[in-house]
């Protein structure tokens, strides 16, 4: 039951239909959802873990403002992550991984070229979770579960700012990397998507909110 609450809190921030700011009442959404208090406050307490609620000091909660320096600070983690699942595990990878992990970047260049925001960012994060699970790498794997619902409401909020021509470079550059199996091009090409292209996207969802 806590899985369930936590995941339909989480969506519901991620795509904005609970508002930065917005208080959350433990009664009231355990009456919205159907069910006790107990959930509700074992799912805010993981939405307050990945930085999507606040815990007040009076005990109330709140959807977390859009930081986007967390946001620069999550990305990089996410990207390091990723980029060492990529050094260890892709010197062991058969044929049937190559045509797993192609079809995660397919994925991510339909969300490019639909300009789906949010099907980008769960395709980001699939792709990066798949790495770390061929490398086998539960730390890995649980640290870009953590920092996966703040990618996609950033990818969520980001709309008309995001770079798709960039992004869509990006993913052939990776895909095309891992066909031929060459780990690192595709630490390369990782490398650009998460200190150039994503940076970037940041910087101008940052001047376009002000």
């Amino acid at each position: 039951m806590s899985d369930d609450v936590y995941r339909r809190l989480r969506d519901a921030i991620v795509d904005g239909e609970l508002r930065p700011g917005e208080r959350l009442r433990d009664s009231e959404l355990a009456e919205d959802l159907g069910t006790s208090k107990t959930p509700v406050r074992h799912a805010l307490a993981r939405l307050a873990e990945q930085g999507l609620v606040e815990m007040q000091r009076n005990r109330s909660t709140r959807v977390a403002p859009l930081d986007l320096d967390r946001i620069r600070d999550a990305m990089a983690v996410f990207g390091d992550s990723w980029i060492g699942s990529v050094r260890h595990a892709m010197p062991q990878i058969q044929e049937d991984d190559v045509t797993y992990l192609v079809d995660l970047t397919e994925n991510m260049f339909t969300a490019g070229r639909q300009r789906d925001v949010l099907a980008y960012g769960v395709a980001l994060r699939a792709i990066a979770i798949g790495f770390a699970r061929l490398e086998g790498n539960a730390v890995r794997e649980s640290v870009i579960e953590l920092l996966g619902p703040q990618i996609r409401r950033f990818t969520q909020h980001a709309g008309g700012s995001f770079d798709w021509v960039a992004s869509e470079k990006s993913t052939l550059e990776i895909r095309e990397a891992i066909v031929r199996r060459d780990a690192t091009q595709v630490r390369a090409a990782l490398v650009i998507l998460f200190d150039d292209v994503l940076p970037s996207i940041i910087d101008r969802t940052a001047a376009d909110d002000r």
